[in-house]
């Protein structure tokens, strides 16, 4: 495959390793600035096939779609978390959240944790105190808003009460597959690693077999009082690497893509 690579994406960690791996397998790719909302491509690629697949933000999505790019990005925009609960049940960490819009939004406790329903990236999922919220939510909701963004009042949310996360998991899904892992948080706190304990794996495969959004996405699961939950899914494409073996899943990739 081709390997279009947003520039700004590259300045998080890990990706010095994803430019390593494809410079080491001789993998060809390309650096471009993306136009936000357009997705014009700067430089635009000058290639001759579409086997392309892509690296960086949402903003990629138009010029995947204009290009006809395959696989271009393991979409998992529309299994939002309501699909996803029907599914996976209480196996999900915020399994009692309430869905609402922006508007009609409501907290029935001081705080709650709040996130977009889908992989939408309108804006990151974080606890708000009631007051908090209140002053995002009338920011949104009032006529004069900033709509340079796609958040609107009419954006369906989730709600959920608060629970106690001893550590959080990424794990990278490829072709229903397990390639690689990575402790991303520690009590509250950054700790990339990539050992991780058998019984989180174990639970990630029981969940795939079950159902899955996409044949290759990335899960992010966690340790609480009450067990492994599932936190969330997103994009492979768009998604931070962490502690992850790189290299293993460039090639993991090439091999169930490359046309």
């Amino acid at each position: 495959m081709h390997w279009v690579l947003q520039a700004s994406f590259l300045s998080e960690p890990g990706r010095s390793a994803l430019i390593a791996a494809l410079e080491r397998f001789g993998i060809s790719y390309s650096v471009h600035k993306v136009v936000p909302k357009e997705g014009d491509l700067i430089p635009e690629p000058e290639l001759k096939h579409k086997n392309v697949i892509c690296f960086g933000s949402y903003s990629l999505r138009p010029a995947v779609l204009r290009n006809q790019w395959s696989p271009g990005l393991f979409d998992v925009l529309d299994q939002d978390f309501e699909t996803q609960r029907e599914h996976w049940g209480a196996h999900m960490l915020n399994f009692d959240s309430v869905v609402s819009s922006v508007r009609d939004a409501a907290f029935t406790t001081e705080s709650m944790f709040v996130r977009p329903v889908n992989d939408s990236k309108y804006f990151s999922g974080r606890i708000f105190t009631a007051q908090e919220f209140g002053a995002w939510q009338r920011s949104i909701c009032q006529p004069e808003a900033d709509r340079r963004t796609s958040l609107a009042p009419q954006t369906r949310i989730q709600l959920a009460p608060l629970v106690t996360i001893h550590a959080e998991y990424r794990f990278w899904i490829v072709k229903n597959e397990i390639i690689t892992q990575s402790l991303y948080r520690l009590g509250g706190k950054a700790t990339p690693a990539r050992e991780v304990d058998e019984k989180f794996a174990s639970f990630v495969n029981e969940r795939i077999r079950q159902w899955t959004p996409h044949e290759t996405f990335v899960i992010d699961v966690c340790d609480t009082p009450g067990g492994i939950k599932i936190v969330e899914v997103n994009t492979l494409n768009c998604s931070a690497s962490y502690a992850a073996d790189v290299q293993r899943l460039v090639l993991a990739l090439e091999q169930a893509y490359s046309q």
